[in-house]
């Protein structure tokens, strides 16, 4: 062997005085051959420096142990956060994710889907830019394990893993309400993503439920990033009768509009604003208009896809398509003078369910 040339299996046997097959089986832990023989393979291992080649083993195992996941964008905390968690639950496994940004863009989420495809990633985690989803049809995608999170694209038959957007939303709202505001705004959103579209529903259900009027004018879509959040509060701020609160749609663009209020707002604006948004991050106390934010159970999410991506993989599909849903939690900005109490409406009927919610 050459000085700089990657030490192979064959030159680990050569170094051992033992067959190929033997170094095969001590680095599979197939638990066959003597301690003797063992120490002398791991013995070779160290002093060649050698490494495994995970191309060429995957090519034989037909497994790279591999997950790709796309995600609209990366600097997005929450999904940074996801890839934490799952990476923690099946990186002991021997699991890498591969992690790759669509952009918000359908075209660009079409070719991460095919460079992860053609890495042969064992199974696919997508949250969707769009509720375009027939670039998922293809075969190739079809006959890859595949977990919808976040967002649900209608028609397409793939295991899915949800939070219910909509009662976060309409739990944020009413808390709103009952702090005595009744003229509320909607910000954010696009009306082609899943999660935007049922947070504006759980906000116009609970305007309805308190017989609220609803100002079209301040229900403000127009992005899910923080670029959206201070374009649509800087409009909203130009308008003289702009409301004195506003459910705000993800935590980019409540960052967004925190921004804008600080760098633009007046001090009349500042000190009459308040927030309840969807999204609860480690730095929501520091975003100070913000009494009331949703928060997402991430632990919980990583949990549910990873039991679905390991079922998957070993090829056990007895519940496919499945459906997770699970509930969000309200927690309360003290610190910014949200009120616990307006968690508890004896005038709304979900109001028993809401109360499981509090943080």
């Amino acid at each position: 062997m050459q000085k700089n040339e990657q030490a192979t299996i064959k030159d680990v046997a050569k170094e051992a005085g033992v067959s190929i097959a033997t170094v095969s089986r001590v680095l599979n832990n197939l638990g066959v051959v003597n301690a003797v023989t063992e120490a002398k393979v791991l013995e070779a291992v160290k002093t060649l420096h050698y490494q495994r080649n995970a191309v060429a083993r995957s090519l034989k195992m037909r497994k790279t142990k591999s997950i790709g996941i796309i995600v609209p964008e990366i600097s997005n905390t929450f999904f940074t956060e996801f890839v934490e968690h799952l990476e923690r639950l099946l990186g002991p496994s021997g699991y890498a994710l591969l992690l790759c940004s669509s952009e918000n863009s359908v075209e660009e989420e079409k070719r991460k889907l095919s460079l992860l495809l053609e890495r042969n990633v064992d199974a696919l985690v997508v949250v969707p830019a769009s509720n375009v989803g027939t670039h998922f049809t293809l075969p190739a995608a079809q006959s890859t394990p595949m977990v919808m999170l976040d967002r649900e694209i209608a028609g397409l038959v793939c295991d899915v893993v949800l939070v219910d957007n909509r009662k976060g939303a309409y739990d944020g709202t009413c808390a709103l309400i009952r702090e005595g505001h009744t003229r509320i705004g909607f910000l954010g959103g696009e009306p082609t993503v899943h999660t935007s579209i049922e947070r504006l529903r759980g906000y116009l259900d609970a305007m309805v439920q308190y017989n609220l009027p609803v100002e079209e004018e301040f229900v403000m879509q127009g992005g899910m990033n923080q670029r959206a959040g201070h374009a649509l509060m800087k409009k909203a701020l130009a308008q003289e009768n702009c409301p004195s609160a506003f459910f705000i749609v993800n935590d980019m663009v409540h960052i967004g509009a925190t921004s804008c209020l600080a760098a633009e707002g007046g001090e009349r604006d500042c000190s009459r604003m308040v927030f309840s948004a969807f999204d609860h991050q480690y730095y929501a106390p520091l975003l100070r208009f913000c009494h009331y934010a949703v928060a997402q159970p991430l632990a919980k999410i990583g949990q549910s896809v990873a039991d679905i991506l390991i079922r998957r993989m070993e090829g056990d599909n007895n519940d496919y398509p499945t459906k997770v849903m699970l509930t969000p939690s309200i927690h309360v900005m003290k610190e910014n003078g949200g009120i616990a109490s307006a968690l508890l409406g004896a005038d709304d009927p979900a109001t028993d369910s809401l109360a499981s919610g509090i943080c």
